[in-house]
């Protein structure tokens, strides 16, 4: 059995063939890198978008925690709690925690769903609605920003590979998933 050892890309400096080295291309065989791992790459990039995005619209009233459950609530507004959990990705107990503090804030409510008391759809309030024309552009200046260090050709290039990654793991994007969700009557 081979014995794996981790380095930081640091600890391995002057092993790879030189500043083309692709990710991987500086460890050695047994060796992982990191750095280099895709997993910690993309999450980093994750992390810096939202601690961006964080900045720009707390002066709103809105925690980053918020603002995927608003997202998905503008496209399609009454949406179940499971439904939401599912699309923004969070555990179920943390989606009822999120949704409580958005009640807590004014941006959403909570209603039973009239065929099945069982549901609570998830409505946005007037100050919910009223965020988006505010908070949507702050969104795409901030990705603007990311995106600005690449070139067009390498910002399409990124988008189509991480579709690609998703949709060979068997997860589809967000906007399949909403699209797929069985329709629903918003009560009047």
């Amino acid at each position: 059995m081979s014995e794996w050892s981790v380095r930081t890309r640091a600890e391995t400096q002057g092993r790879g063939r030189g500043d083309g080295d692709a990710p991987g291309d500086t460890a050695a065989p047994g060796e992982f890198v990191i750095e280099d791992s895709l997993g910690y790459l993309v999450n980093r990039v994750a992390r810096s978008i939202a601690q961006q995005l964080a900045e720009e619209i707390r002066p709103a009233g809105v925690a980053i925690g918020q603002w995927a459950v608003l997202l998905f609530l503008w496209a399609r507004d009454g949406m179940s709690q499971a439904d939401l959990s599912r699309l923004v990705a969070i555990e179920p107990p943390t989606m009822v925690r999120t949704i409580d503090r958005m009640v807590r804030d004014g941006l959403v409510t909570r209603i039973a769903d009239p065929t099945d008391g069982r549901i609570s759809r998830i409505h946005l309030t007037d100050r919910g609605r009223s965020l988006r024309d505010e908070l949507v552009p702050k969104t795409v200046m901030v990705n603007a920003t990311m995106l600005g260090r690449l070139s067009t050709s390498e910002s399409r290039t990124l988008r189509r590979l991480l579709v690609k990654l998703l949709e060979g793991t068997g997860d589809s994007t967000s906007t399949d998933r909403l699209s797929n969700l069985p329709a629903h009557r918003i009560p009047a």
